[in-house]
């Protein structure tokens, strides 16, 4: 070290060393520029001028170090250069170190960075022995090779760091730090190198003629380094142009935006903003200006009448807040507008701010929240009639239905009991619409939901065909199960959903069908089970087809249709279906009957033991089980308990009756009953409450629980939902028929038989 010092201080004119340093940093920042554009410039020949470009002032910048760097040293004995060796150096520097910059524009990443940093600082090593060797004197070159070595790896590994650091940085620094360490590297090689060379006198030694003097030299030195300045020079004058032309244009950009932009340094001084931001500023009464601070324009609006929808202290917060980010707020203007207020850091601790006029936007949501509130309204709305409709309307139908039920187990003369049976089946009818239109509107409300339970799809299905076999009969059609011994297995499914799709597809294939069959048939392929239910009716064609699963469409609507039904049934089964994940199809031809299908994901399931069980008839009229079976009927109409009545007297069931929940309240808390049947609206105490309160009784006396069922006319989702939630063990809907009624019956009049 102290031997480079001695070399630089004794050896050299410093003038001349600090003029080659400024030639050294100069070249070495307009080589990083340009190679910094070099590294951002699309792939072109713009790319590859610019490569050129840095490879000429680097190596051409480093060549002018150098030999002003030997114009410097001042030896004992004259020095001269030879032109070849000269001319071969300069070529060397300009070739070497253009490549060295290359490297990291082709190969990006740090590894690229490195290795083209080893290949700079060997191109000036290269050079300065090529320089070193191109010198012509009366003296003899002894070399010291540790110090020769030295320099080398100076050049090197410093030019590495250079350009490595170039691949860390950001910003000026970006390629300010890499010149100052490309500097330093080829400072410390040159006078490294010179350490290691010493000059020894020797007057036998001719001086060749044909050389280039320190005069010339010092004027090829000269013109290089102007023309080292003069590219340093257009570098900077194009960063200020594009620059300049950058902003411009970004301004020009900005005030096309029609939010209001504003940007601020790190001291919320105002920096920047766009056309916007000055008319929202001009309606406050600023004037808006470059340095203008934050808060004085905040209290501007905040004079100006403007403020936070939540009413917040939002404004004074951003008055003295730091230019950090801040979430979205929502101010009003004494004119009725709303503008979001957003702001958002940047990376040199500066700010940007966003104002966006969404009045427009406000004034859609408030209309559409209206839209969306009359639209929930209306269907409430709908929904309470429904649920009103079907009480008013089920409640006469629960007595007329339930009063020609127990008819038709009477002794009647033929002519009464083809009465009954018209008074059964118009009502059955009319119940059939009924339950459609509600299912209906629970389907399309997204109300209906799946409840899956265990059951065997053979008993299922089974029990559908029975429904309609006396139908069938009567038309004289065959109806036929075809089902693979693995198809009846048990499953889990809404079984009330499946057995409701089932019923209406058989229902629709016997009234359609005047002659022949109808076939249900039933097959599994692992856990897929397909159903099909094919007639041999009058088909349709695929017009119908297109139509046919809609809302109030029939097969046949022609003025002298045969058949009636309001066109819902298909409708709700395809909603069903596809609740259940199936798709309900059918394929026809006018004359050649129907297949309607669908395939559902069941399953199979283990078959439950089989348990035994004893009829609510069985129980009633059980001797040794006479009056513990009793059934309290809760009901504000009297017709309803009549019917009810009748029917477990056709049976043998002994019953009692309330009027209201309240006198059901007290009959279950002050007599001996084994089961309820409950109505849902009634006077004094609806069913809800009296069932909570008997509940609330059982526990606080230890009682048992008493089996309670509603019986109302109230089926929507909604009301068996909450009678359950109430305390009810089932929900059994009017008008109830005498099977559905005992079914419900049976468990508990066989456990109260076993007591």
């Amino acid at each position: 070290m102290l031997s480079v010092l001695t070399c630089i201080f004794v050896q050299h004119d410093l003038r001349l060393v600090v003029v080659a340093a400024l030639i050294c940093a100069t070249a070495c920042c307009a080589a990083f520029g340009f190679h910094l554009r070099s590294l951002r410039a699309a792939a072109s020949p713009t790319r590859l001028a610019w490569m050129g470009l840095t490879g000429l002032v680097a190596g051409s910048g480093v060549w002018g170090t150098h030999f002003v760097a030997m114009l410097a040293y001042l030896p004992d004995v004259p020095i001269a250069y030879a032109i070849p060796g000269t001319v071969l150096s300069l070529a060397t520097a300009i070739v070497g170190m253009g490549l060295g910059f290359a490297i990291p524009v082709v190969q990006p990443g740090r590894a690229g960075a490195i290795v083209g940093g080893v290949t700079t600082g060997a191109s000036v090593a290269a050079m300065h022995f090529m320089g070193i060797a191109a010198m012509r004197t009366q003296a003899r070159f002894e070399w010291d090779i540790r110090f020769v070595i030295a320099s080398v790896l100076i050049g090197a590994a410093g030019a590495a760091c250079a350009f490595y650091f170039r691949t860390r940085l950001k910003g000026r620094a970006e390629w300010l730090a890499p010149a100052v360490g490309l500097v330093l590297a080829i400072v410390g090689l040159h006078f490294t190198a010179m350490t290691a060379v010493t000059l020894v006198p020797d007057p036998t030694l001719a001086f060749p003629e044909h050389l280039i003097g320190r005069g010339t030299l010092a004027l090829a030195t000269v013109a290089m380094a102007v023309l080292i300045f003069a590219a340093a020079a257009s570098l900077i004058w194009m960063e200020r142009v594009g620059r300049r032309s950058t902003l411009s244009g970004l301004r020009s950009a900005l005030d096309v935006v029609p939010s209001a932009l504003s940007f601020y340094d790190a001291n919320n001084r105002l920096v920047s903003w766009n056309r916007a931001y000055a008319d929202h500023m001009a309606e406050c009464g600023v004037q808006v200006v470059e340095g203008l601070h934050r808060a004085e324009m905040v209290d501007a609006a905040v004079a100006a009448g403007w403020s936070p929808v939540d009413g917040g202290d939002y404004l004074e917060q951003r008055k003295h807040a730091t230019s950090g980010p801040a979430p979205a707020v929502y101010l009003r203007t004494p004119d009725g507008r709303w503008l979001r207020h957003e702001a958002f850091s940047t990376t040199d601790g500066g700010g940007v701010t966003v104002m966006t006029d969404v009045t427009e936007q406000q004034e859609t949501a408030r209309v559409l929240a209206e839209a969306r509130d009359s639209a929930e309204a209306a269907n409430r709305a709908k929904s309470q009639f429904l649920a009103n409709m079907s009480h008013e309307i089920r409640t006469p139908l629960n007595g007329v239905l339930g009063a020609a039920e127990v008819l038709s187990g009477a002794k009647l003369t033929a002519q009464q009991r083809e009465l009954v049976g018209v008074i059964r089946s118009s009502g059955g009818l009319l119940n059939t619409l009924l339950t459609d239109l509600l299912d209906l509107a629970r389907v399309e409300a997204g109300a209906e939901s799946l409840r899956p339970e265990a059951v065997s799809l053979a008993e299922l299905v089974t029990s559908v065909t029975g429904l309609h076999r006396s139908s069938a009969e009567h038309k004289g059609l065959g109806l036929e199960i075809e089902m693979d011994a693995e198809a009846g297995a048990h499953t889990l499914c809404d079984s009330l959903r499946l057995r409701q799709v089932l019923g209406n597809l058989v229902s629709n294939a016997v009234k359609f069908t005047d002659a022949g069959r109808v076939t249900v048939a039933v097959s599994r392929h692992g856990d897929q089970v397909t159903f099909q239910v094919r007639d041999t009716g009058i088909g349709f064609d695929e017009s119908r087809k297109a139509t046919l699963f809609g809302r109030f469409q029939q097969g046949d609507d022609s003025s002298t249709r045969q058949h009636g039904g309001a066109g819902l049934g298909l409708a709700i089964c395809q909603q069903y279906v596809r609740l259940m994940g199936g798709e309900l199809d059918a394929a026809s031809r006018p004359g050649h009957g129907a297949v309607f299908g669908f395939t559902l994901e069941l399953p199979a399931l283990a078959a439950p033991q089989p348990e035994e069980t004893v009829t609510a008839e069985e129980a009633a009229r059980d001797p040794d089980a006479a009056g513990r079976f009793r059934v309290l009927v809760v009901d504000d109409n009297a017709v309803n308990r009549q019917v009810l009545g009748l029917i477990l007297d056709s049976v043998g069931i002994e019953h009692a009756e309330a009027e209201d929940g309240q006198e059901g309240l007290d009959a279950v808390t002050t007599g001996g009953f084994d089961a309820v049947l409950m109505d849902l609206q009634m006077p004094v105490m609806d069913g809800f409450e009296s069932m909570r309160r008997i509940r609330a009784w059982e526990s606080q006396a230890g009682r048992p629980r008493l089996p309670i069922y509603v019986v109302s006319a109230n089926c929507l989702q909604e009301h068996v939902e909450a009678g359950a939630a109430a305390g009810a063990d089932g929900h059994l809907n009017k008008p109830v028929s005498v099977p559905e009624l005992l079914a419900a019956l049976e468990p508990h009049a066989a456990a109260a038989m076993a007591a």
